[in-house]
């Protein structure tokens, strides 16, 4: 009975031990560590490099500002060292466009620094203490370096700590000059990298001992001779680093510590950033560098001794990529640490060993001694038994009759109990590791034999509901059957994982590891729902957005890009979706309610999942959708339009009972007509959404090739747009306007000119502007910039007149016409207003226009009349001065007999009602005479004059021949 007991307990030890569930909770603990760590270093290299450092918008900004200020004072960046006065008036000039750099970033420092040979450097620095709030003026700012007189200007207080130069002290060996020193030795150095291959992140400082710490990123200004005249970066506080690294993430006990540190030599030699946890102290100490050249565990993470206990520790490190390996800092290695003591981070495992050796002590020693009690009862008389013994099944309760023997009865009885004790015994491992409520089963299979041992805690681990009704020994067939249901479930990209449905829906994932020898098969089931929890958790928070419950940017990306990889989806859609009016809702009454109108659109959204489709949310109001493997097109635009309705139904309940319909611009690319990949679809759906975003709001607009090839510029030249009316690159060239009869020249036409060679087209950036509701600032620059060239050469212009393009539907605001009046008011009775063709004209804004033109006594033009909008209909209801002819009637006048005609009705119409009439797009001196001869009033054209920004003269010979056509009629 010994030795069975002793079989039973080797049975369980290999069982638990030769399984290496051990192992398994070992390394499924350093792999959570490691994957932990790696999340958290990929979410701080991606704010690092894509976030925190993207300064390439404002360093263009910035240094094209300055050098432009230089060049149009005729100097350079070498004449910055001698006069102060100029380089406060150029970070002046830049100051906003700083400050812009240091929201758009959420950093909470921005600074630019002028280089010059004194220890004293101009520039500004501003801080921002929480770069999470941004209110609407500069209050949360502070200036710590600059001059005082540009703080005031934009209404900043001085920090208390501000002085008004960058002071840096020549024999100062620390740290503290290395953000501005660096970038510009290694600008100078390396004269052949672009200024973003020579940034610097630099090691924590203060400019002052009383300072707040801070790491900032810092790169070169380079004028285009390769000067090195300054530099421009971004700052981080090390409070807000701190606020970033959550050390409870690494153990929920709180035992983990996070260190961002440096390895110059790469030598696991880290010069500690930051640190972060309670127990820091105790593991590394006081000391400032981290070494970590322990044995390696598990990939990045080796093994070392704490500094106060001399415990053992894990590091897991990863490395933080922020130069490329040809940048002159290439060598100065960033990384993120997460340290945990090996007996917190292994607590489970070791538990787990202490209890099975718990057990199999214990259920040894009770076998033992109920062997060795039983044996001294019973001697003589076992003999007897032993045939009954023998026979009896071992399976079952051993039960022996009575003899009428006294002695021999109790013997009975006590074998009778120790054959219960044993079977008692046996259990014993299961009961103890049950009572411990570890989640650990066994089986063993002993080969040709029909039943297979289990233990009782098998049962329970494999989400059996009545494992009573199971015995300990089952029969091969039910034990298969038992096992090819588990089996059927696995887990996958995880190996011996299965997941078990078990009642109301309940779900639990077990770990099933067999062990297959010669004459047996032993088998550990446990449970390991805890840890496929965590890991789902892990896994989703980086899948899916918090706000909707969608899938965020990257996870669509993956889902989407899973399907049309080598796939054939039949039709899909690939659509874009762009909510209306959530900038007025977060701007009238908060975020919170602009968030609950984006859940509210999550909703309806979320229902394409229905349709086999996938959803997901691209950024604060942008979503993605791709629904794909249907026949034909139909089908599919049935579901967008009524996911889209469903959408415009749904409303948003607003204070004071207010409510809001929700609605929605939709834009369709279709998968495999316009594109068959991710980015392809992505593009095009996102030029669908967006022109329908800025012609009817709140419609289904599907993709179209050949608009693409037109209107694509709309989406690539937005920034040079931008550039061009933020910077007014708008100068007008003059066309005279000529007399008929005299040739004399009675006006000049201002014509744009944009100075951006990449947008030339006056006629694209209309289009451009119009399409981002723009059209305003075309209207205010050229008022004020051709009168301003008109003042400018008002010798040249004498007694002539100004034509002035205006859009019909933009009137000059309240504000504005005040301040064009005081500035040009003597001049208004010289201008003619000529409404373009472009749009069609707005009754209200039209009323309005004719006022204004009234009130400064000026004149009123319709050009291009005969094409497009300018018809007949404007005509009558503007009653203007002038009528210009469009070009398309002029070209060819002189062969074409219809438009010969459409000019003689216009002129006769316009003669009755005291219409003057111009043709422009002369071109030809047959066209020149036919116009003249049909009587028109003044002509515009290439043939008599090209555009030029200095108004010109006539030539005399234009003049004579002028004169000559005319004379010739009058005798004819």
């Amino acid at each position: 009975m010994i030795i069975i007991v002793i079989i039973q307990t080797i049975l369980f030890a290999s069982a638990t031990f030769l399984s290496g569930i051990r192992e398994t909770l070992s390394n499924d603990s350093l792999n959570i560590l490691n994957q932990k760590i790696e999340l958290r270093q990929s979410y701080l290299q991606n704010e690092m490099l894509q976030h925190w450092s993207n300064v390439n918008e404002s360093e263009s900004i910035i240094n094209s500002t300055i050098l432009k200020k230089l060049k149009g004072k005729g100097l350079t960046v070498k004449d910055l060292e001698k006069n102060e006065q100029l380089s406060t008036e150029l970070l002046s000039d830049v100051s906003s466009d700083l400050i812009f750099m240091l929201r758009k970033n959420y950093v909470t420092g921005a600074f630019l620094i002028l280089d010059n040979d004194s220890q004293d450097k101009s520039g500004l620095y501003f801080r921002d203490l929480d770069p999470n709030i941004n209110p609407y003026d500069n209050s949360d700012l502070f200036m710590s370096r600059g001059p005082a007189s540009i703080a005031r200007s934009l209404v900043i207080p001085l920090d208390i700590w501000w002085n008004n130069k960058f002071m840096f002290d020549a024999n100062d060996k620390s740290v503290t000059k290395e953000f501005f020193s660096k970038p510009i030795n290694a600008a100078k150095e390396n004269t052949d990298l672009l200024y973003k291959d020579l940034g610097y992140w630099s090691r924590p400082f203060s400019l002052s001992q009383k300072e707040i710490k801070n790491i900032t990123y810092s790169v070169p200004l380079i004028d285009d001779n390769r000067n090195v005249y300054g530099v421009l970066g971004i700052s981080l506080s090390l409070n807000y680093l701190d606020s970033l690294l959550d050390y409870k993430e690494i153990d929920q006990n709180g035992n983990g510590v996070y260190i961002l540190g440096i390895d110059d030599n790469n030598n696991m030699d880290f010069q500690s950033i930051i640190g972060k946890g309670p127990r820091i102290s105790k593991i590394i100490g006081d000391n400032t560098n981290v070494i970590l050249k322990g044995e390696e565990v598990n990939g990045s993470i080796k093994e070392f001794k704490t500094y106060e206990s001399q415990k053992s520790a894990y590091a897991c490190t990863r490395y933080i990529n922020l130069y490329n390996t040809t940048t002159p800092f290439a060598n100065e290695k960033w990384a993120l640490i997460g340290i945990v003591e090996k007996d917190k981070l292994l607590y489970n495992s070791d538990r787990f060993t202490r209890l099975i050796l718990t057990t199999l002590i214990f259920s040894a020693l009770i076998g033992i001694l109920v062997v060795i009690f039983a044996s001294r009862k019973v001697t003589e008389p076992i003999m007897k038994l032993a045939n009954d013994v023998r026979k009896s099944n071992p399976r079952e309760q051993l039960a022996l009759g009575k003899i009428n023997i006294s002695e021999i009865d109790e013997l009975t009885t006590a074998i009778a109990n120790l054959s219960e004790n044993v079977i008692d015994s046996a259990s014993k491992l299961s009961q103890i590791i049950k009572l411990f409520n570890m989640p650990i089963g066994a089986f063993e299979y002993k080969k040709g034999q029909d039943v297979v041992l289990c233990t009782d805690s098998f049962f329970y681990v494999i989400g059996i509901d009545e494992p009573a009704k199971y015995n300990t020994y089952m029969e091969v067939k039910c034990f298969d059957k038992i096992i090819e249901n588990i089996i059927v479930n696995k887990e996958k990209h995880l190996d011996d994982i299965y997941r078990i449905d078990g009642k109301n829906k309940k779900i639990t994932w077990i770990k099933l590891k067999v062990l297959d020898e010669e004459s047996r098969i032993l088998g550990v089931v446990s449970d390991v729902t805890q840890q496929i929890l965590e890991k789902q958790k892990i896994e989703y928070e980086r899948d899916y957005d918090l706000l909707t419950d969608l899938l965020n940017r990257r996870g669509f990306y993956n889902s989407v890009n899973e399907k049309v990889e080598g796939a054939v989806l039949k039709i899909g859609a690939f659509i874009m979706w762009d909510l209306d009016n959530l900038k007025y809702i977060n701007d009238t009454y908060g975020h919170d309610y602009g968030d609950e109108y984006i859940r509210q659109a999550a909703i309806e959204l979320k229902k394409i999942e229905e349709y086999g489709g996938i959803v997901g949310r691209r950024s604060g109001d942008e979503f993605y959708a791709f629904l794909h493997g249907y026949n034909n097109k139909d089908e599919i635009r049935e579901i967008i339009k009524k996911i889209h309705s469903n959408i415009e139904k749904a409303t948003l309940q607003l204070p004071n009972n207010r409510i809001l319909k929700i609605r929605i611009s939709t834009g369709v690319a279709w998968y495999p007509e316009d594109a068959v990949t991710f980015e392809g679809l992505a593009k095009y759906s996102d030029f669908a959404m967006y022109k329908i975003k800025r012609t009817i709001k709140g419609n289904i607009s599907e993709f179209n090739k050949a608009e693409y090839e037109q209107d694509s510029f709309l989406l690539s030249s937005q920034e040079e747009l931008n550039r061009l009316l933020d910077e007014e690159l708008i100068a007008y060239a003059f066309q005279p306007i000529i007399d008929s009869k005299t040739g004399k020249i009675f006006a000049y036409e201002a014509l744009m000119r944009s100075q951006l060679e990449s947008l030339k087209n006056p006629l694209d950036i209309i289009k451009l502007a119009t399409a981002d509701s723009r059209l305003y600032e075309i209207e205010r620059i050229t008022f004020f910039k051709a009168l301003e060239s008109f003042v400018n050469n008002k010798e040249k212009f004498k007694d002539a007149k100004l034509f002035i393009n205006s859009i019909p539907n933009q009137v000059l605001s309240n504000e504005d016409l005040k301040k064009f009046e005081q500035l040009y008011g003597q001049y208004l009775d010289r201008v003619v207003v000529e409404l373009l063709e472009n749009e069609h004209s707005n009754e209200a804004n039209t009323a309005k226009k004719r006022k204004v033109v009234e009130k400064w006594n000026s004149m009123l033009a319709i050009d291009d009349f005969g094409s497009g909008y300018n018809n007949e209909a404007v005509l009558l209801d503007i009653t203007p001065d002038f009528v210009k002819i469009d070009m398309g009637i002029v070209r060819g006048i002189d062969k074409d007999l219809n438009r010969q005609q459409i000019s003689k009705n216009l002129i006769s119409y316009a003669k009755q009602r005291k219409i003057k009439i111009v043709a422009e797009g002369v071109e030809t001196k047959e066209e020149l005479e036919k116009l003249i001869e049909l009587g028109v009033d003044y002509l515009q054209g290439y043939y008599l004059s090209k555009p030029n920004f200095i108004p010109q003269e006539l030539n005399y010979k234009l003049v004579k021949e002028i004169l000559e056509i005319n004379n010739r009629f009058i005798n004819l």
